[in-house]
């Protein structure tokens, strides 16, 4: 048997099981934002290390080692070339399986081929190297050497957004520069969303009553409020007709919400929440309130803010900032006036009725809608539009249209029970409505299948107990997911008072709704508070 035909089987070999694996890791890659640090920190911290290939290059490096016959040690090389490339080819397709699956963009398909260029440049050099200088026992050590090598494909990874940057940066400002001259050609009336929780349901709510009530409006979709995703929307969806653009503006560091700003200039603003979210990456709550701040002063004098009067960050916000229409919506008075509340609420499975107030008028509305936070972003939309010229009848009759927003306190009735999706981004504020919403639907039996609460900082502990304390005054039964928030969430649910045998822990999000599936009961109210993405939960098997 040829010894070079052998070793380029390897190398193929080789080469395939990394095409695999690297975009197996792209996808928590891309989960991380593309941030080298983030992503090796959480291929650390979640032990995320290859086994399959590096158990399969150990064995052959052992077998060539005490191999006799030279035809032995190449039969065995090709069997675990073989073995190494098809194992790989079963493994699941991070593009089609997941929570979150991998989104082969652009920016992803060249950190990807410049990973594997990497990776083949790697393999081949180190290949001819030994070929040359150590031809008698060139199987042992190149098999050898790839039990480093399929450790290091994180690495390469990492290498490839380090290295393709400055094109990145290139790429990504000229795009920019072509959205600025759409906006400026377009120039709408620009109303600047951000809020540690309540961005994205405010927004949608706000660019429908806008585009009923006053005018053709722009605005992104989904959870969109990075500058690159806002450049791609208003190059692609931005149009000459649009006469409102409503902004989301999301916080990750200091300076996100000003370099915003810079780009999409507001000339109104809703604030609606100063919270916990996000407490890691600003070290406090100080921190985070500077950050949110960044729009508040961005609005011109002679511009509108309209902040969450509940919230006490939001309210000192409107304080500090004053414009020439500044304005509170909540549903608490007793901390202080309102210019738009809500009372008399009524909640029913079908969704929640009340008398909306604003200024001297009050408006008897009912949404399909449920839950506190859900409530006070309708009233932060309402006043920004009315705000803004529309009529306020006409806006109130336009909230009553409004639809749920998929997996935000969405309250589906089935037969014989009831299923409350709200399993996207929880915060303190948000789980405890959940909560609320649940004691307040009429059931038999009240179920919480949850995996806590994430990005808390130093108070993520804190917090998921005390959301277990509550979650045990409500509910007969809890499905405790994961193990990320496993021990705080227990012991909060133990010291509110709930039975040991009805505190159930499941490793991932799938065997819990397993057994809840097998074990539901004609009555039973089900509440499925946060999922958390495929960094946090998914098993790995590697």
């Amino acid at each position: 048997m040829d010894s070079e035909f052998t070793l380029i089987i390897i190398v193929l070999a080789s080469l395939i099981f990394c095409s695999r694996r690297l975009l197996r890791y792209l996808r928590f890659l891309q989960q991380e934002e593309y941030k080298p640090g983030r992503f090796l920190a959480w291929v650390w911290r979640k032990k995320a290390f290859d086994r399959r290939g590096t158990i399969v290059a150990l064995f052959a490096g052992l077998v060539s080692v005490f191999a006799i016959e030279l035809w032995h040690v190449e039969a065995a090389a090709i069997i675990a070339a073989v073995y190494l490339a098809l194992s790989v080819l079963r493994e699941e397709d991070p593009r089609r399986t997941g929570k979150i699956v991998l989104k082969m963009t652009e920016r992803a398909k060249r950190i990807y081929h410049t990973a594997l260029l990497f990776c083949a440049l790697v393999l081949v050099i180190a290949a001819l190297t030994l070929a040359i200088r150590a031809p008698e026992q060139m199987f042992i050590w190149v098999w050898f050497m790839q039990v480093v090598f399929f450790q290091c494909l994180p690495l390469f990874l990492a290498f490839s957004v380090l290295a393709l940057q400055p094109g990145e940066n290139a790429i990504q400002q000229a795009l920019r520069r072509e959205a600025e001259a759409i906006l400026r050609s377009v120039d709408p009336y620009v109303i600047g969303i951000t809020g540690s929780y309540g961005k994205t349901s405010t927004k949608n709510c706000l660019g429908r009553l806008l585009n009923v009530c006053l005018a053709p409006t722009f605005f992104p979709r989904g959870g969109i409020n990075t500058v690159m995703g806002i450049t791609r929307e208003i190059r692609e969806q931005l149009k000459p007709e649009h006469k409102y653009a409503v902004i989301e503006m999301g916080a990750y560091r200091m300076g996100s919400i000003k370099r915003l700003c810079d780009f999409t200039p507001p000339q109104a603003a809703i604030v609606t929440a100063v919270g916990l979210m996000h407490l890691e990456r600003f070290g406090g709550v100080k921190n985070i309130y500077l950050a949110k701040s960044e729009l508040a002063q961005a609005v011109p004098a002679d511009g509108i803010l309209v902040c969450n009067g509940d919230d006490e960050g939001a309210r000192r916000m409107a304080a500090e900032n004053p414009k020439a229409k500044t304005l509170l919506y909540g549903i608490n008075r007793d901390l202080g006036p309102l210019d738009t509340w809500l009372d008399d609420i009524k909640v029913a499975v079908e969704g929640t009725s009340f008398n909306l107030h604003w200024q001297d008028a009050v408006f008897p509305v009912f949404v399909p809608l449920h839950g506190r936070p859900v409530l006070s972003n309708l009233l932060a939309a309402f006043t920004m539009a009315c705000a803004l010229g529309a009529d306020a009848q006409y806006v109130a009759g336009a909230i009553r249209n409004i639809e749920p927003v998929s997996n935000r306190l969405e309250v589906r009735k089935y037969d014989g029970y009831v299923q409350i999706n709200d399993a996207y981004n929880a915060n303190p504020v948000g789980f405890s409505a959940a909560l609320e919403v649940l004691e307040q639907l009429p059931g038999e039996r009240k179920i919480l299948v949850t995996p806590g609460m994430i990005e808390l900082g130093a108070q993520q502990e804190s917090e998921n107990e005390k959301a277990g304390q509550l979650a045990a005054r409500v509910c007969e039964l809890v499905f405790v997911v994961g193990t990320v928030n496993q021990e705080p969430l227990c012991r909060g649910l133990e010291r509110g008072g709930m039975a040991k045998e009805n505190i159930r822990c499941f490793a991932h999000r799938d065997l819990a709704l397993s057994e809840l599936n097998a074990g539901r009961k004609k009555g039973d109210v089900i509440l499925l508070e946060n999922d958390l993405p495929d960094l946090f939960e998914m098993e790995l098997r590697w």
